[in-house]
């Protein structure tokens, strides 16, 4: 059970802890405030089962807590532990619909039996409720995901959900229009108080925190969780007039601080420029959008609003100088790998450091860098594009990019990949450089031959390489590479007595059992069937 502890006294709080843990019970706690007001913020964020709660408390105490989390959630079990044996308090908490009132000290049997009673009700009221739970949960998530991948359609294209109710409601009533991106950054579970396969919960978490800052702040909008990338989501805002602007200024500063506090996560926030048309959306979000992705910079935990003033604009033709080019070029010739790995983290490096920076000039310098290496290699004797790759491969992996320094990385693989394919004595280059992997193949299929092993060996794109060859052979890479392993698979079941398992590794599989089902859906067959039938004509 989802459990929160609720005391003044940090030292009592830890006492609760270890009393728990002593018991034995699957109790998990997922939080913890020192009164009432705190509490009832946690409540809201984390949804538990079960309240532990003091009376007295600062600020709001235990009864009014009490009375207030009822009120919206009448389904939370809650245990109050007090210091005073007083009637009137025991009497107004019952009143409450609360049915476990223990004295301090806690006793430890005292704790494991409201628990238990806690758990026996829980449980009960959860198989009556179950099916029909279930079904309603299928029917709503259901038409959750049709409308996440509806307000997903229309943020990235501008179709359909134009004619969508809501949208035109918030559009009729307001003067301004904007998206809001809220970027969380990547995480995995378990996570902070949330366990493996509790991401749904968790995602819920995220949207009540956002939602509460907004309603609170008087900001009227939609909250869209997109239905393609599970750690964005999009609010829809709509303002009556330009004054309200300073309010959803505040709103998100409070997310920040919500995300950071009870949830443990980071969160970046892009603000596009406000419209006044809901067809103008799409074009608002895609700006925010790219905002958020200053994380990529300058980590989370940061606002980033197109109406604010900005410190200036980065100017597009200073990326790369025409005395950098002729360095490049220079070091390209003369095989100088370092010198350009040098002056790629330096030039990185200066844009990530500084704090005014944004992230399309980060997109800039490794658009203007792929395209002199292009050049470079439209010069070179032997036509060798492929080496680094088209300009789409780029743009997928940048709309991919989470931190800066896989830049340099990417960027210092290309330059690599040019030199290391100029020095090679066996170059392919001025032949055939699919018949070479195809060969190398043919000859090598017991190594642990992948897509980036055959990148890194023959200095070649990997995305090039794998459309390039099946546009030659008519068969993916990996297809080819699995038919070679089986049919000398099948030779070695005919011909030795090796072990099934040694044939495995013999043909690059170091799993025997996925070898076998390989095999098996290639053949019809498992390798022992085959190997005990009569040898065919």
């Amino acid at each position: 059970m989802r459990t929160i502890i609720i005391d003044d006294e940090p030292i009592i709080r830890q006492g609760i802890v270890h009393k728990m843990k002593r018991t034995g019970l699957p109790v998990t706690i997922v939080g913890e405030a020192s009164d009432g007001i705190a509490g009832l913020e946690l409540v809201r964020s984390v949804r538990p089962q079960v309240v532990i709660t003091d009376i007295q408390m600062p600020g709001m105490n235990g009864l009014a807590f009490i009375r207030e989390v009822k009120e919206i959630w009448p389904e939370t079990e809650f245990i109050v532990v007090s210091g005073y044996d007083d009637f009137d308090y025991a009497k107004q908490a019952m009143r409450y619909g609360v049915k476990h009132y223990l004295l301090k000290p806690l006793e430890d049997d005292q704790l494991h039996e409201s628990l238990s009673e806690i758990m026996e009700r829980v449980e009960k009221d959860g198989l009556k409720a179950s099916a029909m739970e279930q079904l309603q949960s299928l029917e709503e998530s259901s038409r959750e995901l049709s409308l996440r991948q509806e307000l997903t359609r229309f943020l990235q294209h501008g179709e359909s959900a134009l004619d969508h109710e809501e949208l035109r409601k918030l559009e009729q009533r307001s003067g301004l229009l904007a998206a809001v991106v809220l970027q969380v950054k990547p995480f995995t579970l378990p996570h902070f108080s949330f366990e493996a396969g509790e991401q749904e919960l968790l995602f819920y978490a995220m949207k009540n925190i956002m939602m509460e800052r907004f309603e609170s702040a008087s900001i009227a909008g939609l909250l869209v969780h997109h239905a393609l990338d599970r750690n964005e989501f999009v609010f829809i805002a709509g303002l009556r007039s330009a004054e309200e602007r300073s309010r959803v200024t505040v709103a998100l500063e409070e997310i920040v601080y919500g995300m950071n506090k009870y949830l443990r996560l980071g969160i970046t926030i892009g603000v596009g420029a406000y419209v006044s048309k809901l067809q103008s959306i799409p074009a608002c979000y895609r700006e925010a959008r790219q905002l958020s992705r200053n994380a990529i910079l300058h980590g989370s935990n940061r606002i980033y609003d197109k109406n604010r003033p900005a410190p200036g604009h980065p100017n597009r033709k200073s990326i790369i100088s025409e005395e950098d080019e002729r360095m490049l070029f220079e070091s390209l010739k003369s095989w100088e790998a370092d010198k350009i790995h040098r002056w790629t983290e330096r030039r990185i490096g200066s844009i990530a450091q500084d704090p005014d920076s944004v992230y399309v000039q980060l997109e800039w310098f490794c658009v203007d860098l792929y395209l002199l290496l292009h050049k470079y290699l439209l010069s070179v004797p032997h036509s060798t594009e492929w080496v680094i790759g088209e300009m789409d491969d780029l743009q997928q992996w940048l709309g991919l990019l989470t931190d800066w320094r896989d830049v340099v990385v990417q960027m210092k693989r290309m330059t690599d990949n040019i030199i290391g394919h100029q020095s090679r004595t066996d170059s392919a280059a001025g032949k055939d450089i699919m018949e070479a992997v195809k060969a190398y193949i043919d000859s090598g299929y017991g190594e642990p031959i992948s897509l980036q092993s055959i990148s890194e060996k023959f200095f070649i794109h990997p995305n090039y390489f794998s459309k390039r060859f099946k546009e030659k052979y008519g068969i993916s890479f990996i297809d080819y590479l699995t038919a070679i392993r089986m049919k000398q698979a099948a030779l070695l079941l005919r011909d030795s007595e090796l072990k099934i398992h040694q044939i495995a590794v013999r043909v690059g599989f170091e799993d025997a059992a996925y070898f076998s089902s390989v095999f098996r859906k290639m053949y019809g067959e498992t390798p022992k069937q085959y190997r005990e039938k009569p040898a065919r004509a």
